[in-house]
């Protein structure tokens, strides 16, 4: 990648997180002329990716719903995809938390906005091996956190420690919050990248109940890692999007579903599973 390219992608994260700034507030902080990030804007204005101005720009939020193939996986693409679907099902998740209970929360999109639900005065013990997850915890001082750290991954800002992975195998959990990049029938619930599986099955065996957290987009959908079949799982979590077929999978599994903006009291839950 050769020096022009890093620099516009430097500033377009800049951009994402500010939204917005300035010529010279850009200049000081790449090292260069002001003529040149002017250049620079006006290339990424071009590719709609800012709105430029006299002066400034402004990141376009369109940009990366506009422009990112959902079968393509970085973290911070991902979290703009299916956005109102997953807020959706994380506040209808905060139904199954119970105050001072301990919990796993897994990597991925879905488990950053459960976080960002979370109550501050929930009083959970929370392990994750997530860096937004963790982002978004710490904002809530009354919860006590316990952190499997690794080697870090910036796609998916997960940490993997295949060394042994002593807090989550030491550790037992009421609940495992786990999230997928795709269900299908026949080839099981898998994730995009190998190096997910084992610290995602470490979670499901350490705890009680297993909970999939997943948007509509995901069913029928095939990742190249399998991390785990449908009867594992507890409950699983979804959008009102579901295809028919699916729901008719997943509750013949003996799994219960529940469907963000349905009542929770108004499901049948499924016969207790044993632990595995």
């Amino acid at each position: 990648m050769d020096k022009k390219t890093i620099r516009r992608e430097k500033i377009i994260s800049f951009m994402k997180t500010s939204n917005v700034s300035n010529i010279k507030a850009l200049a000081d902080m790449l090292n260069v002329s002001a003529m040149t990030v002017r250049r620079d804007l006006e290339f990424l204005a071009q590719e709609n990716i800012i709105q430029f101005y006299h002066g400034g720009a402004v990141f376009n939020p369109h940009y990366l719903e506009q422009a990112v193939n959902p079968n393509d996986y970085y973290l911070q693409q991902q979290t703009m995809l299916h956005k109102n679907e997953k807020t959706m099902i994380a506040h209808k998740t905060l139904e199954l938390l119970v105050p001072r209970e301990t919990i796993m929360l897994d990597s991925g999109t879905s488990m950053f906005y459960f976080a960002k639900a979370i109550p501050e005065t929930h009083n959970l013990t929370i392990i994750l091996w997530s860096l937004n997850v963790l982002e978004e915890l710490v904002r809530k001082p009354h919860n006590s956190i316990l952190i499997q750290g690794g080697v870090y991954h910036p796609e998916t800002q997960m940490f993997e420690n295949n060394q042994g992975m002593d807090i989550i195998k030491n550790s037992r959990a009421s609940k495992a919050f786990i999230s997928a990049g795709g269900l299908h029938t026949n080839l099981g619930v898998t994730c995009p990248f190998h190096y997910e599986v084992e610290t995602k099955r470490a979670a499901i065996k350490c705890s009680m109940e297993r909970i999939l957290l997943l948007d509509s987009s995901k069913f029928g959908k095939v990742c190249s890692a399998h991390m785990a079949e449908i009867h594992e799982f507890n409950v699983i979590i979804t959008d009102s999007g579901i295809p028919e077929e699916y729901k008719e999978f997943i509750e013949s599994s003996g799994v219960q579903l529940i469907i963000a903006g349905e009542s929770l009291h108004s499901l049948t839950p499924p016969a207790p599973q044993a632990f595995p």
